[in-house]
């Protein structure tokens, strides 16, 4: 038995499980809107209100997310209306999402369909191959302020509003979408007023910021995967290419164990209110790399995929590398 064949047990939705994560999370983030009101311009209570919305904001993400694989509710409708009404809270059209994420399952770490992943990501030959504007451009894609915070907040809330790949998951989707959210960020005003709504602002910002580290950590790191055909391996593109954020407890519930994203790729039928579990089951049979906040930080080093070695470089690897292919003169 191969390890997807052991995840097999844990990919069944459970309606009761489903409902009250989701109620925990819709709750989680209303007290955070309030408190993050209540106490605007004290930080003993603005950091935590952030925080909170942050979590509840990466776990409605979570649920919307297990919709778009028809594996949080075991209804498919049930699942696709949750998803489309979560688009208010993830920013997110829900079909757009699922169209583009489902690409990233079927190709994680093929060399040959790079740009079906969310975070671009050149090789070495590539990179080398490339003139200066082309270089520069990859560079500043790939630093720091870019990929941590213009980036993000670039994506989510301009991009998003007309996705990649929009006219082929429908253009109705987006609207609505769209819509959802206007209804939802005008709620928040007419309700709390300007200063609901620049606490709302502010916490989204930092969620967008917090919800792209962790998907560039868990895909970015060292030792991930990426090959061809004819070498390519499903199994290894999803156990390696996806690290094990091992951050605690409450890392874990907070985003929805989005920690375990390795076992997900694997299987993308088992939902989040299970994965947890799954790994711990598995544990024997599998051995992920884990990333604590300090290395996960590090994650930034690593900018080009060096097909000879079989692992990320940096940029002055890269460089050292071509030097040494250029004749001594």
């Amino acid at each position: 038995m191969n390890i997807r064949q052991m995840t097999q047990r844990y990919a069944s939705p459970d309606d009761r499980l489903g409902a009250w994560h989701l109620a925990i999370s819709l709750a989680l983030y209303l007290a955070a809107i309030c408190v993050g009101t209540w106490g605007f311009g004290d930080p003993a209570l603005m950091i935590p209100a952030i925080l909170m919305f942050t979590g509840a904001s990466i776990r409605l993400f979570g649920i919307q997310h297990d919709n778009g694989h028809y594996s949080y509710f075991t209804s498919q409708r049930a699942n696709t209306v949750c998803g489309i009404l979560l688009g208010a809270f993830t920013n997110n059209a829900f079909h757009a999402m699922r169209y583009n994420h489902n690409r990233h399952h079927a190709y994680i770490g093929d060399l040959d369909r790079m740009e079906s992943h969310e975070v671009l990501t050149w090789t070495v030959a590539q990179y080398q191959a490339t003139g200066f504007w082309g270089r520069l451009y990859y560079r500043c894609y790939r630093s720091a302020p870019v990929i941590f915070v213009i980036g993000p907040l670039f994506i989510i809330f301009i991009r998003y509003r007309f996705p990649k790949n929009a006219l082929k998951s429908g253009l109705w989707d987006v609207a609505r979408q769209n819509l959802l959210m206007a209804a939802l960020w005008g709620s928040v005003y007419l309700i709390g007023g300007w200063v609901a709504f620049k606490f709302f602002l502010i916490a989204a910002c930092v969620t967008a910021c917090l919800g792209v580290f962790m998907v560039y950590v868990g895909h970015n790191h060292e030792d991930t995967y990426w090959s061809r055909a004819p070498d390519y391996d499903f199994e290894s593109a999803s156990l390696k290419g996806a690290s094990v954020l091992d951050l605690g407890p409450v890392f874990d519930f907070m985003t929805f164990n989005f920690a375990y994203h390795d076992l997900h790729h694997l299987n993308h039928k088992v939902p989040a209110y299970r994965l947890k579990q799954c790994h711990v089951d598995l544990s024997p049979h599998i051995a992920p790399t884990r990333l604590g906040w300090w290395s996960g930080l590090q994650c930034i080093r690593w900018k080009l995929w060096d097909e000879d070695r079989g692992r990320m470089v940096t940029f002055a690897a890269a460089r050292q590398s071509e030097q040494s292919l250029q004749p001594a003169e």
